[in-house]
């Protein structure tokens, strides 16, 4: 979903038609995903910080 709305830049709309979903599915789906990218980068920065 993340690649399909930011990389591709394609509308909730056109995604919901490309994959045959709702395009309340591809909001919930791309909310579920930002937020696992979020707690990612934080640890990330964590490990880093620690490193230093």
């Amino acid at each position: 979903m993340v690649v399909l709305r930011y990389w591709c830049d394609l509308s909730e709309q056109e995604i919901a038609a490309a994959l045959g979903i709702s395009r309340g599915t591809v909001k919930s789906h791309t909310a579920r995903a930002m937020t696992a990218l979020r707690r990612h980068m934080e640890r990330t920065e964590e490990v880093r910080a620690r490193e230093r």
